[in-house]
């Protein structure tokens, strides 16, 4: 016997995989009494524009990246089908664009004036933009990569000198910096340095939440699997078709990973393709002794990316309904593999907080290079039995990541040292 809850989700499934947000309406309309605690988005050319949480790029490379490559959603919920049905939907929404590792690594020079040299020809018109009134960014990325590096005697000091630049930022006295050019705080030296000390403290006691920290690890891991994963298939056999590749790395996710990584795969088929020459796996050749610092790097990237689909599943301040995240990177392979894999709609269960997102995009494409053998693949591991496989399986996977992720680096390594 099916719960009500599973039932939910199958039909918030249908929903966010309809062809037309009016396609979307309809079966939301159909199956209101079942859908009272989620929540939908999808790209669209009408609706409400998430706050600056949407695609921009930068004169020299750097960019905001939001889940949907719309400037505009289309939202469904309880309480905005109604006032539609009412006459017309009025609501707040919140948004904020993180800032991830190198952005903040370059804030803190930027502020302190050390601007000659290093720092990315449009970071000052990067800078302008999240200096303005109303633009909000936090640090979110950042805080949470340097958790894992706060026991090094060498960063603390580099962290907290990074969280009074992003203090700075948030706090920015921003008629000082119109008239003179210059960047100083509304706060003084002592209120900056206390509320750079918060974060500390938050950062030190999420360390100790052990339940939190073994969450973020195994996602972290999951990325870091795919991706040394896909260097091996690569570094072992470049000249192969991309077919093949692709097959080997479906093939990994479904008997490893008991699960079917969609956004990795089309990250992975972008790689096969082009090999070392993608801008994101540049780095990744053999005969480097630091091939596995290089990947548990890039997996960090990958984390903060699957972070904005989670980050959208979060809880809106109290006055809003719904909270679109962004990017802001200077990384231009992260930017070339973010465009790669946009949403067409995205929903989450209020209670439950899990993002249910779809590719924008031809399915079929997403597994193979062409609809043909997307097919294929397909239909071989989206079939009911090959899900069912996954799901008996999916705890033991979950509970063995350490071993799994240890044979993967021995693999690794082994074939980048090979000559």
């Amino acid at each position: 016997m099916t719960d009500d809850s599973s039932i939910s989700e199958q039909v918030a499934v249908r929903i966010v995989n309809s062809d037309s947000t009016d396609e979307a309406y309809k079966l939301y309309k159909l199956f209101a009494p079942l859908l009272k605690d989620y929540k939908f988005a999808f790209a669209s050319g009408l609706g409400p524009l998430p706050g600056f949480a949407v695609n921009r790029n930068f004169s020299a490379g750097a960019a905001i990246r939001s889940l949907f490559r719309s400037e505009r959603v289309f939202v469904l919920d309880a309480e905005t089908v109604e006032e539609m049905e009412n006459g017309g939907s009025s609501f707040h929404i919140d948004y904020s664009i993180s800032l991830d590792t190198n952005a903040m690594s370059y804030l803190e020079p930027h502020i302190a004036g050390r601007r000659s040299g290093g720092l990315p020809r449009d970071f000052a018109e990067v800078f302008t933009f999240i200096a303005r009134p109303g633009v909000y960014v936090d640090p979110l990325p950042y805080f949470t990569e340097n958790r894992f590096k706060l026991a090094d005697s060498k960063k603390p000091e580099a962290i907290y000198a990074n969280l009074i630049a992003y203090e700075t930022l948030r706090t920015i006295d921003a008629e000082w910096l119109e008239r003179n050019g210059e960047v100083r705080s509304i706060l003084t030296g002592p209120e900056l340095a206390a509320l750079a000390q918060d974060h500390m403290s938050r950062m030190y006691f999420d360390l100790g939440n052990i339940s939190a920290m073994q969450g973020l690890t195994r996602r972290y891991q999951y990325g870091y699997a795919c991706l040394l994963k896909m260097a091996a298939i690569e570094l072992k056999a470049p000249s192969a078709p991309p077919s093949r590749k692709i097959a080997a790395f479906v093939e990994f996710c479904h008997s490893t990973l008991s699960s079917m990584a969609a956004r990795e795969i089309m990250v992975a088929k972008a790689y096969f393709h082009q090999g070392q020459k993608h801008r994101f796996f540049h780095k990744i050749q053999k005969n480097k002794e630091n091939i596995l610092d290089i990947i548990r790097n890039m997996a960090w990237d990958m984390w903060h990316v699957r972070q904005l689909e989670q980050s959208f599943a979060q809880n809106p301040s109290d006055s809003a309904r719904y909270f679109f995240p962004a990017l802001l990177t200077f990384d231009r392979g992260l930017i070339e593999i973010m465009d790669l894999y946009w949403l067409k709609a995205c929903a989450y269960d209020v209670k439950a907080r899990r993002p249910l997102p779809v590719f924008d995009g031809d399915p079929f494409l997403l597994l193979g290079t062409n609809e043909q053998d997307g097919k294929q693949l397909f239909d071989r591991y989206y079939s009911e039995e090959a899900i069912a496989q996954r799901k008996a399986v999916l705890d033991a996977t979950l509970s063995n990541f350490d071993e799994i992720i240890e044979i993967l680096e021995q693999d690794v390594r082994k074939i980048a040292l090979s000559g």
